[in-house]
């Protein structure tokens, strides 16, 4: 009779069991089937937002270009571009800002000090910094030349130590030099300056390549 008893408890163990995984299976069949899943997949960020036009990434660097500290990659040029070389390296100029190749792209570089435009780009602001008048934009700054049939040009020259901007580009770098907060922008150093009607402007006080002008 006990043999009979414990053979009873355990069909009632292994069906109760039975009927547990079978509850289980159910469940989870019933939440794939609804598209629930538990497991988490992460994928890594992008760095850089793949709809913009302009893109921030690390880049392989030719050393006989100068790029911003934030370099930008454009997919394409405007086709009003303008295509030239300068002491043998090749470069593209649309609306004050310049580029080289890269691979199928195009990324922004610092041009070339000497070069110079016949037309100042749009948006240009004149600056006076003693008798001489400069042309400021994007970073860049111009002097009126002449070239050998007198045509008059505008040279791109080094950026005038105490020429005062009102704005700067927003990929200016601030950075800490001797104590003083400064903003860094192709290669050129700006200190903040508040005027006495409360205006703020940019002041240039260094800039690290001389020789490349």
């Amino acid at each position: 009779m006990k043999t009979v008893n414990k053979i009873i408890r355990i069909t009632l163990l292994l069906i109760t069991l039975i009927s547990t995984m079978q509850m289980e299976a159910q469940k989870r069949g019933a939440k794939e089937s609804n598209g629930v899943t538990t497991q988490r997949s992460y994928s890594p960020k992008p760095n850089h937002r793949q709809g913009d036009r302009y893109r921030t990434q690390p880049i392989r660097r030719n050393p006989h270009y100068r790029y911003p500290n934030h370099r930008r990659v454009v997919r394409s040029l405007h086709h009003n571009h303008l295509r030239f070389v300068f002491a043998g390296l090749t470069y593209f100029y649309y609306s004050g800002v310049y580029y080289t190749a890269y691979g199928n792209e195009y990324i922004v570089v610092v041009p070339p000090g000497g070069f110079r435009v016949a037309v100042l780009p749009v948006g240009y602001v004149s600056i006076m910094v003693g008798p001489v008048p400069y042309f400021y934009h994007s970073g860049v700054y111009y002097v009126e030349s002449y070239d050998s049939n007198n045509t008059e040009k505008y040279e791109i020259t080094e950026p005038p130590i105490g020429a005062i901007i009102s704005d700067i580009s927003q990929d200016a770098e601030q950075i800490i030099m001797d104590g003083n907060v400064l903003y860094e922008y192709n290669d050129v150093f700006y200190k903040r300056i508040d005027n006495e009607n409360g205006k703020t402007t940019y002041k240039v006080i260094y800039s690290k390549n001389k020789n490349d002008y």
